[in-house]
């Protein structure tokens, strides 16, 4: 599948200026050997352009059956660590829900988990704000190295 490429800090820019408390659900396809870096991005583009700090949880360690409250305005970040098809079941179960008070929720997953998360979970893929491949921010400017 073919999906706009973002960075952190265009994605970071894309949240403020939707404003605070605007529900949205992103997934977002990362390769695997640059999530830490892409998720350190996301950090410091949203401390510095939003003023907010990201709630940051490894799939594995989301409570599978019991999701946590995201009901705050908050901005959480759940990267995919493993394959959890209960998770992937709750999240699309309750994909009405995770975001109604106006949270925004980052879903951080490789190609191949992401290609699953959207053909398994029909509600949640219906509620996605969009779906990005996105990368670390290139602070070369773009010039060769």
């Amino acid at each position: 599948m073919t999906f706009s490429v973002v960075t952190p800090f265009r994605l970071v820019r894309a949240l403020g200026v939707s404003g605070a408390r605007n529900p949205a659900i992103y997934l977002l396809i990362c390769d695997g050997s640059a999530a830490a870096t892409v998720e350190a991005d996301l950090l410091a583009e949203t401390a510095v352009q939003l003023g907010a700090t990201i709630h940051v949880s490894p799939a594995s360690k989301v409570l599978r059956n019991s999701l946590p409250s995201w009901h705050d305005g908050s901005i959480r970040l759940v990267y995919f660590d493993a394959w959890l098809p209960d998770l992937v079941q709750a999240l699309d179960r309750h994909s009405a829900l995770l975001v109604q008070d106006g949270g925004q929720l980052l879903l951080l997953a490789d190609e191949k988990s992401a290609e699953r998360i959207l053909s398994v979970a029909p509600n949640l893929r219906s509620r996605l704000t969009d779906v990005f491949r996105i990368g670390p921010d290139d602070l070369s400017g773009g010039l060769p190295a």
